[in-house]
């Protein structure tokens, strides 16, 4: 199978995050009462699923080729396409766990309010308990079909560096857990593709200027909220 290794994981790319993003944007328009985005989920679908057959034959092929160019552009493409649902997950949570640490950190003396605020967390654990029972196993699944480009390409990548620069079975596991967990994904990725490949020395570059940068504007609305 030929291909422009140049063109089609971001070609690919690009279709594959109009599917998501477009279903999720009239997932939310359906939600809230527009009958016309039913109609439109069927076709982004259809595509999502096109886009991830073409894909997968696509590093299917690079990989008996060991083709690792390949590879490492597609994970950082979809890596990167599917880092904003990534982040806002684990913001939600992270979110939703410093709000319990700083109830308990600043628990109030008066017994009225305390008791308020035990009904309150208690509501809160409830909630949590049910979402993790009833909605995490769902989002699992669909995190892991949205980031199968991802874990197939890398996981290659890794065969092939374990065949050629000896990596212990036990680092090879390591890498792939890393790529489990946001923001350390992305770094492990960006390391494994520097000290073997010696590529993506740019895209870390870029990735931590927008870390950098992100950082200090979160930083900087909570110092002017704060003061």
């Amino acid at each position: 199978m030929k291909y422009d290794q140049k063109q089609h994981p971001l070609l690919l790319g690009i279709l594959y995050a109009t599917a998501i993003y477009g279903s999720i944007v009239l997932a939310i328009l359906c939600i809230i009462g527009v009958a016309a985005a039913m109609v439109l989920i069927i076709p982004m679908c259809i595509l999502f699923v096109f886009v991830l057959i073409s894909q997968m034959r696509n590093i299917s092929s690079a990989k008996k080729e060991e083709d690792v160019d390949y590879c490492l552009k597609t994970y950082f493409v979809y890596k990167y396409i599917t880092m904003p649902i990534e982040l806002t997950f684990a913001g939600i949570i992270g979110t939703i766990i410093f709000a319990i640490f700083g109830i308990i950190i600043h628990w109030p003396e008066d017994r009225l309010v305390a008791t308020l605020l035990v009904f309150i967390i208690t509501l809160i654990i409830s909630s949590i308990i049910t979402f993790i029972v009833t909605i995490v196993p769902y989002s699992l699944i669909v995190f892991a079909v949205i980031g199968l480009p991802c874990f197939i390409s890398i996981e290659y990548v890794l065969g092939i560096t374990q065949k050629k620069y000896g990596i212990s079975s036990a680092e090879r596991t390591i890498h792939f857990l890393l790529q489990m967990i946001p923001v350390l994904d992305i770094i492990d990725g960006l390391y494994i593709s520097i000290k073997y490949w010696n590529r993506g020395r740019g895209l870390a570059i870029v990735t931590a200027i927008f870390t950098f940068s992100i950082t200090a504007l979160v930083l900087s609305f909570y110092l002017v909220n704060r003061f």
